[in-house]
């Protein structure tokens, strides 16, 4: 089981909305390396819904870009899957518009124990984002400590210490990657490499 902090400090200038503010937009689900990560964390929606015997399940997309994943959830009827997302990122609004979903401007981890003024869901995604923020664990324990009923992650599974994106605060062996989620307070129900990625499922344990 390994992890490495890539950071100084408590604060990653990289998990800052000044780091995200001039960035450009990244259309991964264009992208041939991020769409079957993007592909494999809407199957898991759909699984658990299936899986829980929900009938209508909600979904809130933490750190959502442009939408690209909220397109893909969008293909179901609200009676089956109601979705909507969060991102500080000024130029992933544009891609909100284009798709045709439901992304909110705000910068959700810094907001707090209560996750003031976001709106949460049964299920909450978050791909390719617990590898950015300051404290990984301290979110999925407030996600658990706020009613959250599940969670589908997905982060790389191939970075170490010494091979690892710039933007990254962390980096996660794939036993780092469960143990992260079953120290905060969650139940891995799968747990799937996608190319370099990583994809989780998971259920709070109350």
């Amino acid at each position: 089981m390994t992890f490495w902090k890539l950071f100084d400090g408590d604060t990653p200038h990289v998990s800052t909305a000044a780091f995200h503010a001039d960035r450009e937009r990244a259309p991964h689900l264009e992208q041939g390396v991020h769409r079957p990560r993007l592909d494999k964390a809407a199957e898991l929606v759909t699984w658990y819904r299936h899986h829980a015997s929900i009938g209508a399940l909600t979904v809130v997309d933490l750190g959502c870009g442009d939408g690209g994943l909220l397109s893909l959830l969008a293909r179901y009827p609200r009676e089956e899957i109601e979705a909507w997302g969060y991102d500080f990122q000024p130029s992933n609004q544009q891609g909100w518009t284009e798709r045709g979903v439901d992304g909110r401007y705000a910068d959700v981890f810094a907001t707090g124990d209560t996750f003031h003024g976001i709106e949460l869901a049964e299920l909450a995604v978050m791909t390719e984002v617990l590898e950015h923020v300051a404290d990984p664990w301290t979110v999925l324990r407030r996600l658990h400590a706020a009613g959250v009923r599940a969670v589908v992650a997905s982060s790389p599974a191939t970075e170490t210490d010494h091979s690892h994106c710039a933007e990254h605060a962390w980096a996660f062996d794939e036993a780092g990657y469960a143990d992260l989620f079953t120290t905060s307070g969650w139940e891995i129900l799968r747990h799937e490499r996608v190319g370099m990625f990583q994809v989780v499922a998971a259920e709070a344990v109350r």
